[in-house]
């Protein structure tokens, strides 16, 4: 499973951690982050900080997968 963070602001374009959160949710590899900033992001009140367990995409599968 892959672990990841995602964030909402409750203002659109608030900043922490170096970085600006839209007011969607976003999803980020929780390896963005040290343990101090994931700290900091959820104690954070303008964020909605989960940390989240994804399954593993099935390896052959036939799905297209959308590489950034």
């Amino acid at each position: 499973m892959a672990k990841i963070i995602r964030i909402t602001a409750k203002k659109d374009g608030f900043r922490r951690a170096g970085m600006v959160h839209p007011s969607t949710s976003t999803d980020h590899p929780i390896e963005r982050f040290t343990a101090s900033q994931i700290v900091d992001l959820k104690a954070e009140p303008m964020l909605v900080v989960q940390e989240l367990e994804l399954p593993d995409e099935p390896k052959g599968a036939g799905g297209k997968s959308g590489g950034k």
